[in-house]
């Protein structure tokens, strides 16, 4: 009876370990949901800016699984619906992930060691967008009283801040060059920093992350720029303009040209048009012209913004949004963004704004 009960046991934890067994690359994600229930709940990841469901879970008794594998760590997201869902780091491990439906941004991960790291990468974030808050608010306060003099003394003060605080984040990556939280840390950072300061980053990687996907993603962010850097010849694009027509970026060589990416819907952008239609008055006649191209997908949003703003120049665009072509090419992932190009259509310069802009024009082309 003894040797039957122990044989009774031994089968027991086989089974159990043959059920919970998990291979190298596996994942198994074990969720709790509080709070209204959905009914299922998506396992996704972003892809080129867009999510891709990988997988679909029902809910029982506010419990889920996913199951799968995944080669690196990597940032996954587990949505209700398109545009409610949390964020967090995945790994070949068993991971519990706790979810409130009405706090979707403070869920709870344990399993994920990455995950630990995103989590402090995040906590960093937060204290530093906290910091900004108040100059914020004295910007908005002098905005409505129209204190030129004071946005223009918090415009400084934000820009040293937000240099101060890119230079805590390179400091971060550099002491974390192994962790697979980093290559993400450098890409959702990257449009703030200048080439010169991502080619160090990269060299900062450990070489067991070099291949994972943020990292490969982030080597190719820097090879764009590369290309479209100050002194290199603009790549050539070809976009059709409102009537449907082909315009080639070569048939402006002869002039200086501003390559203007911009979108109705950006209110960024659609301060600096005045500035960009002053500078067009002023030295048009000189030999400068603007190609703008959009980042829209509504054609009759576009043509309106167009309209409303004087923008008397060329327009293109292939209404793909952020997959717009041409600006993929010239690695633009905020507007407004902008390149100047001389009259042999190499580059001189990057995103200017404001005076500066006048400036460097009255530098090619005398003042007016």
């Amino acid at each position: 009876m003894h040797m039957k009960n122990l044989l009774l046991v031994v089968l027991a934890a086989v089974a159990m370990a043959a059920c919970n067994n998990r291979k190298s690359d596996e994942f198994i994600i074990n969720g709790l949901v509080q709070g209204e229930q959905p009914g299922e709940v998506y396992l996704q990841k972003s892809k080129d800016g867009r999510f891709e469901i990988l997988d679909t879970a029902k809910v029982e008794n506010g419990r889920f699984t996913f199951r799968g594998t995944v080669s690196t760590p990597d940032i996954y997201y587990i949505a209700l619906d398109e545009n409610k869902y949390i964020s967090f780091f995945n790994e070949p491990a068993k991971v519990n992930v706790t979810f409130h439906t009405d706090s979707l941004m403070s869920p709870k991960v344990s399993g994920s060691a990455s995950d630990v790291q995103y989590r402090e990468y995040l906590k960093m974030q937060e204290e530093q967008r906290s910091a900004k808050i108040g100059l914020f608010s004295g910007y908005n306060e002098a905005s409505r009283s129209n204190d030129t003099a004071r946005m223009k003394a918090l415009e400084k003060e934000l820009e040293a801040m937000e240099k101060d605080q890119l230079a805590v984040v390179i400091d971060y990556i550099g002491k974390n060059s192994k962790s697979f939280v980093t290559p993400y840390i450098a890409m959702r950072h990257s449009h703030y920093m200048e080439l010169e300061d991502m080619e160090k980053v990269l060299a900062t990687f450990d070489k067991s992350i070099l291949q994972s996907p943020f990292a490969v993603m982030f080597a190719d962010r820097i090879a764009i720029l590369q290309n479209v850097a100050v002194g290199k010849t603009a790549p050539e694009f070809t976009m059709n303009n409102p009537d449907g027509q082909p315009v080639a970026l070569s048939q402006f060589r002869g002039k200086v040209v501003l390559v203007d990416f911009w979108a109705a819907w950006c209110g960024p952008c659609r301060a600096e048009n005045p500035n960009v239609v002053a500078a067009y008055k002023k030295f048009n006649s000189k030999g400068f012209d603007v190609l703008g191209v959009s980042l829209d997908r509504d054609k009759e949003s576009w043509l309106k913004a167009i309209s409303d703003d004087n923008l008397t120049w060329t327009h293109v665009s292939d209404l793909q949004y952020w997959q717009n072509a041409a600006a993929r090419l010239y690695g633009v992932n905020s507007i407004p963004s902008n390149v100047l190009l001389d009259q042999n259509g190499v580059i001189i310069a990057r995103n200017l704004r404001g005076e500066d802009l006048h400036k460097k024009l009255e530098e090619l082309l005398g003042a007016v």
